[in-house]
């Protein structure tokens, strides 16, 4: 489909954008929980179980019960003995999920390559379908399904796809230029800004925090930057000259940091409190001073920072701002026009199958509109084309 796409001048192969649509899968989320959850759960169905059998004697013995109690009871019987079996055939093989702080998270009973995902309309169980789109035309170029809430770790491999279908469909760059590659602020990380410099792409992916650096007056607030560091004795010192000394290091989310704090009575006294503070406490409330926690994100030549500065620029500003019009316009195609709200399989290798299809359908789309464009006086194609694009 790429080589079809690139033969009728479809893929600029210059910009790029990743993002993900979050779905439902083929999966209820009653059926998550972790080890202790499920187990708990199985208890309680088999207390509602023996409640029932015990219900339904009692009602057995004062001749209350007739044709059709009978068969409700008979098939609410068999609701719960499959929960039952489901549920504890489940929990002999269960191998449990470790999230990034490698703390337990929910596994699915139903599939539990699912996970629990938060979307715009809270949590749901299922997949996250990754796309990466070209500018010129809003070509698929690399796609694939994750069971997974967190869309950072996947970026490196939607990387590693990109630049071989990009290679196997004949596409290149005139002029030696520097692919660039746009994400949303869930794509930052310091080992996918390093991904991207190992392919030689120019990221633009928005901080995380970009927002909270703006204070409330609009100023922005004191930068990681305007801290200086004494490597020989180890502590920072702040813009106004008072000292940050080392505390302790600290583990976040798998992530390991170095603790820096300033006096409380430094800070308390201090002119340029609000440019420099992230709490929404008062000045007089304060109970600690600054607290700087250095990671591989912020350190000193760290790819974060880099990126920082970059989007500080009007350069990279207005390639971000450009995002939007690369990919989302896709997932409303895919979403709206093609109908998929929801996978409708299960398991990663289905779930992943379905979403390359409708990725490829969008991209035959594509096709058809520039074949159309190129060529107006073949009838016959048009004629051929006019159906398929009708449901496209």
């Amino acid at each position: 489909m790429l080589l079809y796409c690139n033969e009728l001048g479809l893929i600029g192969g210059e910009n790029f954008a990743v993002d993900g649509l979050r779905l439902p899968s083929n999966a209820s989320i009653d059926m998550s929980g972790t080890k202790k959850q499920l187990g708990k759960r199985l208890e309680t169905y088999r207390k509602m179980a023996l409640k029932h059998i015990e219900r339904h004697e009692r009602r057995d013995a004062q001749g209350l019960n007739d044709e059709g109690s009978e068969k409700r009871f008979e098939n609410r019987q068999k609701q719960l003995g499959m929960r039952i079996e489901k549920i504890s055939g489940f929990l002999e093989k269960m191998e449990k999920k470790e999230g990034r702080n490698r703390a337990e998270i929910k596994s699915n009973v139903t599939d539990n390559e699912s996970a629990m995902i938060q979307s715009s309309k809270g949590y749901i169980q299922g997949y996250v379908g990754i796309a990466v789109s070209d500018q010129r035309s809003q070509v698929i170029t690399s796609a694939q399904a994750f069971g997974s809430a967190n869309e950072t770790e996947h970026l490196p491999e939607m990387l590693d796809r990109n630049v071989q279908n990009l290679e196997e469909a004949g596409v290149r760059i005139e002029g030696g230029k520097k692919a660039t590659m746009s994400g949303d602020a869930n794509y930052f990380s310091e080992e996918n800004l390093q991904a991207c410099e190992e392919h030689g792409i120019d990221a633009v992916i928005a901080d995380s925090q970009g927002k909270q650096r703006i204070g409330s007056d609009g100023e922005s607030r004191y930068e990681i930057d305007d801290f200086k560091y004494n490597e020989q004795e180890d502590w920072y010192e702040c813009p106004q000259g008072k000292r940050l000394e080392y505390k302790r290091e600290t583990t976040q989310k798998g992530v390991q940091g170095k603790v820096y704090q300033a006096s409380l009575t430094d800070c308390k006294s201090c002119p340029f409190f609000s440019k420099c503070s992230w709490s929404r406490k008062k000045q007089s409330e304060q109970v600690q001073g600054k607290t700087l926690r250095i990671t591989e994100k912020n350190k000193q030549g760290s790819e974060c920072r880099k990126m920082r500065a970059k989007l500080e620029t009007v350069e990279y500003q207005d390639i971000y701002a450009n995002r939007i019009q690369i990919v989302e316009p896709v997932f409303a195609n895919i979403r709206y026009c093609k109908g998929l709200d929801r996978f409708t399989l299960r398991g990663k290798g289905k779930v992943n199958s379905q979403w390359l299809l409708y990725c490829m359908v969008h991209n035959l789309g594509k096709c058809l509109n520039g074949r159309n464009a190129e060529k107006p006086e073949i009838k016959g194609f048009r004629a051929l084309a006019a159906p398929i694009q009708a449901w496209l």
